[in-house]
């Protein structure tokens, strides 16, 4: 744990130092810059730290101790928007209470459970679609105001995933979602080999279904590392973490096969890229299908997340990288 916690502190000065060189003829090292660098940190942490075993276990001995750890945790997620709201002078009382149903309605719903089964409830249903769709039709968008919005995915995407782990893995105890930052051999290796074949089948789709086209110019290998980080943390795990960890995982234990779970989560992860351009396009639809099939056989093979994240992030790098919309 140790040599964990001393990983996570260096990746964040590392981070911290790269993102002032990056941003600072554009945002002056402020009290709006500080405080939203402060939230991101500590959502960061959090992050990172419910992916080892031991803390996961930590928070699972002190939920068994009484309801009001589950209400500190929660509290946990919110300290940090006060500090990014109090900062940037962004405070307003709708979009904080937005963040507060957020966060607090999907724990009642599973508080309410006194026992959980192995499959899928109506109450799992009802956290997921909540987890997802406020994020999904950018309901939560305007919580994060400054600066013009620009980091509200970003803060979005790690407090859906430090919330999910937090109910799925540590209150209500699912196995198998695979959400541990542990990297094997075998990940890279599983994770490469369904880009490699996953890969020619997108772009001949691809081109020839006019959705995507060769860029005119290539990014640099600099831009291609520093796009491939932020896809794994900020798109790669926690759409793995939603579609394979805890959909394609339930569906799975619902009809007890593999293959029938793969298509459906498959589709479902198809459908939900449907309303990300300007209208629904059925090329997206059938691209991304397909990608869910590599992802969920990534995700199958290893029962972790980290191999689908990896596919998952050389397919959006890659496409970033070398091609373009059409």
């Amino acid at each position: 744990m140790k040599s964990y916690l001393i990983g996570i502190t260096s990746f964040l000065v590392a981070a911290n130092i790269l993102l002032i060189v990056l941003v600072h003829r554009r945002f002056p090292f402020d009290a709006h810059f500080a405080s939203a660098v402060v939230c991101l940190d500590w959502y960061l942490v959090l992050f990172f730290l419910l992916g080892h075993g031991q803390f996961q276990s930590f928070l699972e001995t002190k939920l068994d101790q009484g309801l009001s750890r589950t209400f500190i945790f929660l509290l946990v997620l919110v300290v940090p928007y006060l500090i990014y709201v109090t900062g940037t002078d962004s405070f307003q009382w709708f979009p904080f209470l937005k963040l507060v149903l957020y966060i607090l309605l999907p724990t009642l719903l599973f508080l309410t459970l006194r026992n959980f089964s192995e499959r899928l409830l109506w109450q799992d249903a009802l956290v997921i679609l909540g987890l997802w769709l406020p994020l999904d039709f950018r309901w939560m968008r305007d919580v994060w105001v400054w600066p013009n919005n620009a980091l509200a995915y970003s803060f979005n995407s790690l407090l859906a995933s430090c919330l999910g782990v937090f109910l799925f893995v540590c209150l209500r105890r699912l196995g198998r979602v695979g959400y541990q930052y542990c990297f094997e051999r075998r990940d890279w290796v599983i994770g490469v080999r369904n880009f490699l074949i996953f890969a020619p089948i997108a772009i001949t789709i691809g081109i020839y279904s006019g959705f995507i086209a060769l860029s005119k110019h290539f990014a640099y290998p600099w831009e291609i590392a520093l796009s491939g980080a932020g896809i794994f943390i900020f798109i790669a795990i926690p759409e793995e973490l939603l579609f394979r960890g805890i959909i394609q995982n339930f569906v799975e234990r619902t009809f007890l096969k593999p293959t029938p779970a793969l298509i459906v989560t498959s589709l479902i992860f198809g459908a939900s890229h449907l309303n990300n351009g300007p209208k629904p396009d059925w090329r997206y639809f059938l691209l991304a299908s397909i990608a869910g099939l590599f992802y969920g056989n990534a995700y199958t093979q290893t029962g972790k997340l980290l191999a689908p994240a990896i596919v998952h992030t050389l397919v959006d790098t890659f496409w970033r990288g070398f091609f373009r919309g059409t």
